[in-house]
């Protein structure tokens, strides 16, 4: 008699330097997910070398090795493996670090509820379960410059969302070699352009007119998810930056001033981004925002979508 192999369960790695934690955490996740444990950063190395995983789950603050510096090497080691963030603390530099070079896809406070975790956790691993095609597999940062040229060099737009007209004008500078540019000073503005050009990346101001695009970006994103978006401020704190990752999914956070050799570079993997978003719609999974939790604020989001469809759509 021919008895099926059982279905393999999603495997998820957590790294935290409490056994405690890692202990509580296996307790809850064990019934459902293949949980395996790393007790510090050269460990979770260790296991990434050896072992394929769906999720990487780490804590920031560990000796030795941080958990940023965990995600970055899954990203490197696994880059289809999705990646959380643990931390207990606001430090904007590690959210920055998590955000531009992690690429994490939320993050979670400590103490966590157990039933949001659970639901960021099933979250993550559908979007690392689904189907990636093999040319779209590869980190775009690992492209051949070349070919982030060409891509570069697409019709595809740029939007920059900016209250400041000298700012506006220089950025419009620095990038308009390469690609369409267009400026604009408000959000209502900015969606008129978005509505009448082939636009695929958006360079924003985080306050435009007194309004905090926080919530735009998240639910322009919720309109178009093949949308990239680059925050280029002088206005970051951490936990507005933890919520642009997990209610708007930004791209790169950026800290005014910026080189204009990074700005273009970010901008040319951003327009590579939208492209193979475009072509591989499935990908947008990898990149789902969260409504906010408090009534209020998810109101005010649906609100801003209804707000951006019917100025979009008129």
């Amino acid at each position: 008699m021919n008895i099926a192999n059982p279905i393999s369960k999603p495997r998820v790695l957590f790294v935290d330097d409490e056994p405690r934690v890692l202990v509580a955490l296996k307790v809850i996740f064990r019934d459902h997910y293949d949980v395996q444990t790393a007790t510090s950063g050269a460990a979770a190395i260790e296991a990434l070398q050896a072992q394929t995983f769906d999720v990487v789950v780490s804590d920031q603050r560990m000796p030795g090795m941080t958990g940023i510096e965990v995600l970055r090497s899954a990203k490197q080691l696994q880059p289809k493996s999705m990646r959380i963030l643990l931390t207990g603390y606001s430090d904007l530099n590690a959210t920055v670090d998590a955000i531009n070079e992690g690429e994490v896809f939320r993050f979670v406070t400590k103490p966590w509820s157990n039933d949001k975790l659970r639901a960021t956790l099933a979250s993550a691993v559908e979007a690392a379960t689904t189907d990636v095609p093999p040319e779209a597999a590869a980190p775009i940062e690992a492209l051949p410059d070349a070919q982030l040229r060409e891509g570069s060099q697409s019709a595809v737009g740029v939007l920059v969302l900016d209250p400041d007209a000298e700012t506006r004008t220089a950025l419009k500078n620095t990038l308009g070699r390469e690609r369409p540019v267009y400026c604009a000073a408000s959000l209502d503005e900015g969606l008129g352009l978005l509505a009448s050009h082939r636009i695929g990346v958006i360079v924003a101001e985080l306050m435009l007119e007194g309004e905090d695009l926080s919530l735009a970006l998240g639910a322009l994103r919720l309109h178009d998810p093949s949308l990239v978006a680059i925050v280029l401020t002088s206005q970051a704190d951490a936990q507005r930056a933890i919520t642009l990752i997990n209610q708007s999914q930004v791209y790169r956070l950026l800290r005014k001033p910026v080189s204009d050799p990074l700005l273009r570079g970010t901008v040319n993997l951003a327009s590579q981004r939208f492209t193979t978003l475009s072509k591989h719609p499935e990908l947008v999974r990898r990149n789902e925002t969260e409504m906010p939790a408090e009534p209020a604020a998810r109101t005010a989001s649906i609100g801003m979508l209804a707000r951006i469809k019917r100025l979009l759509l008129r």
